[in-house]
């Protein structure tokens, strides 16, 4: 049997630089680095480098405009933050991200080791590491190696 062409792993294809907001900064200065980086997200991290949550535009709209509308300020990321997030191991293979992003993932994926977070992984890091996975001489993959990438994705 040929070699397999092996599965790329998460740590291959994440973004390494993430752009993080901590819990007690305001939701106006998030916002800032936000905008400033063109992020729809960003995770929250404590002193620690512990991913406690992440902050999304949608936590920042309801904070920004409940402090518009009431006459008061956003208050802090901590309470903006969405607390339910995934996370991902960088030795995870893409077969894995493409299953987690089809169950609704959101638009990021988390990754972490040991809990730290090394990277952050995207519905557009997956596309572009499934292209040119598609776009490598096939003739070396075999049903097995397949199956043992799919195989990640059964609970």
């Amino acid at each position: 049997m040929p070699n397999a062409t092996a599965t790329p792993a998460v740590a291959e294809f994440m973004t390494r630089t993430v752009h993080t907001v901590r819990p007690d900064a305001e939701v106006s200065q998030a916002v800032a680095v936000l905008t400033r980086h063109a992020c729809s997200g960003a995770p929250v991290v404590d002193a620690a480098g512990v991913i406690v949550g992440v902050l999304t535009h949608e936590g920042c709209m309801r904070a920004l405009s409940g402090a518009v509308f009431n006459g008061e300020e956003a208050g802090h990321v901590a309470d903006a933050m969405a607390r339910d997030f995934v996370v991902v191991e960088p030795n995870a293979d893409l077969f894995r991200v493409v299953s987690m992003f089809s169950n609704d993932a959101g638009r990021r994926i988390l990754v972490a080791d040991h809990g730290k977070l090394v990277g952050i992984v995207t519905r557009t890091d997956t596309l572009k590491a499934l292209h040119q996975m598609n776009q490598v001489d096939r003739s070396d993959i075999t049903i097995e190696s397949v199956a043992v990438g799919w195989s990640a994705l059964t609970p």
